[in-house]
């Protein structure tokens, strides 16, 4: 198998301040040397990057963010025309559907939004600013160490991701997808245990609280009446508490997996329980 690369786009303007976050991000992230990742910054995308984007099997960009969750979102996208998801005059989006018109390529692609607030015309981030750029470099340094290790060669499984936080959903797209994961979503217990029925997947991902208290366990149960053959997690924000008022053994539980969500340890587990690795 012919190595992969991938590709590392940080835009913006270090010059306005939280504006040079995703330049910053990307030359932290080059730091690390990796032959397989090719690092570039620049102020805002333009056409060039499509054609930067086709040599490459998979792009994330990197981005300042004024309307982002703290401390930043992440999400994969598609080609589109529109711009979208960045106030630069050429959104990855547009960028991504460049090189598809283009060249011909259409690799997997996320965006990475790192909240700022200060966009003055000085240089240095404020004091948010770096301490949301320590968390997003740590997600993101996850993220290609995940996508350098990840392979194709096994048969693609399919992971459901049910949870009503849309970010946790598309965070656990983009680490999953990267891994070589195929990945499916549900936004509650219902419409979860319908899209399991449908889709089939090899593995479930839950989280505990969803639309009621304890939802998370209800879904789990009625996987389990439902003779569900794959592994089914909780995904759980409430701590080590969680581990002694959920009875794992009863509702059939593989494990638990508590937010932040630490993609290492989620690839790893699923890797090793469907795939063997």
């Amino acid at each position: 198998m012919d190595k992969r690369t991938l590709l590392v786009l940080g835009f913006g303007n270090p010059g306005r301040q939280d504006d040079g976050l995703g330049p910053a991000i990307a030359e932290g992230l080059a730091q690390h040397g990796w032959p397989e990742v090719t690092v570039e910054t620049d102020y805002q995308l333009n056409i060039e990057h499509g054609a930067m984007i086709a040599e490459h099997d998979a792009v994330l960009f990197v981005d300042a963010s004024v309307t982002a969750r703290e401390p930043f979102e992440v999400k994969s996208i598609q080609p589109a025309s529109e711009i979208a998801f960045t106030t630069h005059s050429l959104s990855p989006e547009a960028v991504l559907a460049i090189a598809e018109e283009h060249f011909g390529a259409c690799p997997p692609a996320w965006v990475m939004a790192v909240r700022g607030h200060t966009f003055e015309f000085a240089e240095g981030l404020e004091a948010q600013a770096r301490e949301n750029y320590g968390k997003a470099i740590a997600f993101a340094e996850a993220l290609i160490q995940v996508w350098r290790k990840s392979t194709m060669d096994f048969k693609k499984k399919t992971i459901l991701a049910i949870d009503d936080d849309p970010d946790i959903r598309a965070a656990l797209r983009v680490v999953l997808e990267a891994a070589g994961f195929t990945v499916g979503e549900a936004a509650n217990g219902e419409e979860g245990l319908q899209v399991a029925q449908s889709i089939k997947p090899d593995a479930i991902i839950v989280d505990l609280m969803m639309e009621s208290v304890d939802s998370g366990s209800v879904v789990a149960k009625k996987l389990k009446e439902l003779k569900f053959e794959g592994p089914v997690y909780m995904l759980s924000s409430a701590g080590d508490a969680v581990q002694y008022n959920v009875d794992a053994r009863e509702l059939g539980l593989a494990g638990i997996f508590q937010k932040p969500i630490e993609p290492k340890t989620l690839v790893n587990t699923l890797k090793r329980e469907l795939v063997g690795e």
